[in-house]
């Protein structure tokens, strides 16, 4: 199981822009954003008043794919089941805001977004069945 934590983290390491899902209007919403992470901790930001903050207050849960490239279809991916457990805009905020400086240009309009995994799937080799990671880790 160590070895699929290490590959995880790789993936997560290598891997900046991915997929997140959120539940808006009772009905599933998927938009491109851009991650950092501690360990399996991830964050993102955006702004304050949009409607991804709005629907992650009504239903903390998320999906978010991240790995697949279309230059490699054979490329490692994982797909991440996560729970949103905090919005800030302190400490957290400028310490994202040095990673993805270069994508965000109002600092003061963006809140950051804790998101923390339930469960990690890493799909690596074509082939090989997708191994599963639970959390919080035993």
């Amino acid at each position: 199981m160590e070895h699929v934590k290490e590959k995880i983290l790789d993936i997560l390491k290598n891997n900046k822009i991915g997929v997140m899902t959120t539940v808006h209007n009772e009905q599933p919403y998927s938009r491109y954003m851009t991650f950092t992470h501690e360990e399996f901790t991830l964050f993102t930001r955006t702004l304050e008043d949009s409607e991804k903050v709005l629907d992650l207050q009504k239903n903390p849960y998320t999906h978010i794919l991240l790995g697949y490239t279309n230059t490699d279809p054979d490329a490692s991916y994982i797909e991440i089941e996560a729970k949103v457990t905090d919005f800030r805009d302190d400490e957290l905020k400028l310490k994202i805001v040095n990673t993805l400086r270069s994508i965000f240009q109002k600092e003061s309009d963006m809140i950051a977004i804790q998101i923390e995994p339930i469960r990690i799937t890493l799909h690596d080799k074509k082939g090989t069945a997708p191994q599963t990671v639970d959390f919080p880790l035993q």
